[in-house]
């Protein structure tokens, strides 16, 4: 069991990242480097520059290849682990997983901390980090609320879904991402909008995926026991 659960995240999380790879580079990346040209631009040079190797291209094109797929891989396991534990698998549940997924570590988070291009004026990293991780596991309460209980009680969930945005919107605010450069703005807009939907991709191919492989592994070895027995 825990080798085809490995197996089965290390593959889906291969393709999910490399997808997530290409659709980035196609749509988020040109972004990134607008912002970055508005960004020096305005900057002020205040000594000898050096650049990293990680910032050049290839090993800048590389470094994020790698990382998409070790992210990917690592929710590739949390969701085979959810496929073992909750004996739901297959194509279809492997979407609405990755729907979950999604929810709960891309769009609630983005509800509180919305993704921003480089150069933009937003709130303390430790406060914007902490808004992540509470809107994460707040967001991920209340989905598991809602799949674990039935008919109204449901409902128990959303608060936690909203609890988040009530904290850190309104008693706690985090400042939106703002900048004086008009051209600036409307590029972070796009961003978000782009950094979302390539996340939704991503989520979509991850859970698609690994629910395919994992149903097909767990038939494969069914099939061989029914055999050897």
């Amino acid at each position: 069991m825990m080798f085809r659960t490995i197996s089965t995240a290390i593959m889906a999380g291969l393709v999910a990242g490399l997808c997530l790879f290409l659709v980035q580079r196609w749509t988020v990346l040109p972004l990134i480097r607008a912002a970055e040209t508005y960004e020096r631009a305005r900057s002020v040079p205040s000594g000898p520059h050096s650049d990293s190797a990680f910032e050049k291209e290839p090993m800048r094109s590389v470094s994020t290849l790698l990382g998409d797929m070790f992210v990917a891989i690592g929710f590739g396991l949390i969701l085979t682990g959810i496929y073992a534990l909750s004996g739901k698998y297959g194509w279809f549940y492997g979407l609405l997983w990755g729907a979950a997924g999604f929810a709960t570590f891309q769009l609630g988070p983005a509800l509180v901390v919305a993704p921003a291009a480089p150069g933009m004026e937003v709130a303390a990293l430790l406060l914007r980090q902490t808004g992540w991780l509470v809107a994460a596991c707040s967001t991920g309460i209340g989905l598991a609320l809602m799949v674990i209980f039935k008919g109204a009680t449901r409902l128990i969930g959303v608060p936690f879904l909203l609890l988040p945005a009530v904290v850190f919107r309104g008693l706690l605010p985090i400042a939106s991402a703002t900048t004086s450069l008009p051209p600036l703005a409307a590029l972070d807009h796009l961003f978000m909008v782009r950094a979302l939907g390539s996340a939704l991709l991503f989520w979509i191919v991850l859970g698609t995926i690994s629910g395919y492989l994992f149903a097909k592994a767990e038939n494969a070895a069914a099939a061989a026991h029914g055999f050897g027995g």
